[in-house]
């Protein structure tokens, strides 16, 4: 019976071994999560909202090669979470700007709100929009 238990535990030793060295080859594969993508996220999208106090969000993204991403946006705001009159919703712009690594995209909205996700299928962004304690899904699609 010790003997059986020895044969098993020996098992078990070199199947865990051969568990981890794996793991680490896993692990220690593939690009740095910062590293730029090789998809390019450029030009003019689109989500109707609503998400963290905006609606109608247009976004001109233009991406360099090092995956550092610029543009502008445009969106109705709320009162409440974005800086709007109590009166009503009230039209907002600014710049943006971001990036884009093979982790994910982020990019921020001047004054407005911060996006984090993914790119889908080339024509989608599929992520979350942030602002102050507001966490809400997005999806962009491309025009």
């Amino acid at each position: 019976m010790i003997r059986r238990f020895s044969i098993k535990s020996h098992i078990f030793r070199s199947l865990s071994i051969a568990a981890l060295a794996g793991a680490i080859v896993t692990v220690s594969c593939g690009p740095e999560l910062t590293q730029a993508a090789s998809t390019d996220v450029s030009g003019t999208w689109f989500a109707p909202g609503p998400a963290a106090g905006l609606t109608n969000v247009t976004v001109t993204l233009v991406q360099s090669s090092d995956g550092t991403i610029s543009g502008t946006y445009t969106a109705t705001g709320t009162d409440g979470l974005q800086f709007c009159p109590a009166t009503g919703p009230c039209a907002i712009a600014g710049t943006i700007s971001g990036s884009n690594s093979v982790f994910q995209i982020f990019f921020e909205l001047q004054d407005a709100g911060q996006f984090t996700g993914q790119l889908i299928g080339g024509s989608t962004l599929k992520g979350a929009m942030t602002r102050i304690n507001s966490i809400e899904p997005i999806q962009f699609t491309k025009s």
